[in-house]
C-alpha cells in the first residue's frame, strides 16, 4: 500500500493529491484550526476561495461552529495573506480574535462572501 493517496484516475496517472511539504490538498485545508495572534482558537477553515483566472487563493472563509459546537455558527471572510501557518499549533495564525467573530461574523457562509474587506 503506498504512503500517499494516488490517483489513478487521470491519463497521467498517478498524480499525488495528499501534497508536499510546500503544498497541500484542499481538503486538507478546509477544517484546519484558526488562532488569534494570542493563539486562542477562533475557528476554523470553512472553505476558501480560488480566483478562477489566476488560479490564487483569494481569502478563506473562518467560522466558529457556534458556541462548544452548538447554536448559530458565525462566518467570518479572512485574506489568504493574513493567514500564517504555525506547525506547533497544527493550524493558521491570523489578527482575527473571538471578538471580531463575535461582532463581524455574519450567520451563514454565503452572507460572509458578500463581506468587503
Amino acid at each position: 500500500m503506498p504512503d500517499r493517496e494516488i490517483d489513478t484516475t487521470g491519463p497521467d496517472a498517478p498524480i499525488e493529491t495528499e501534497g508536499t511539504a510546500e503544498l497541500i490538498a484542499s481538503d486538507r485545508v478546509e477544517g484546519t484550526s484558526v488562532y488569534g495572534l494570542d493563539h486562542k482558537k477562533v475557528g476554523h477553515v470553512h472553505n476558501f476561495m480560488v480566483n478562477k483566472r489566476t488560479g490564487q487563493v483569494a481569502h478563506v472563509i473562518v467560522s466558529d461552529s457556534g458556541l462548544f459546537g452548538l447554536g448559530s455558527s458565525r462566518y467570518l471572510v479572512v485574506p489568504w495573506q493574513d493567514l500564517t501557518y504555525e506547525p506547533e499549533l497544527g493550524g493558521y495564525v491570523s489578527h482575527i480574535s473571538k471578538d471580531m467573530m463575535d461582532q463581524s461574523g455574519r450567520m451563514s457562509a454565503e452572507d460572509a462572501e458578500m463581506q468587503i474587506w
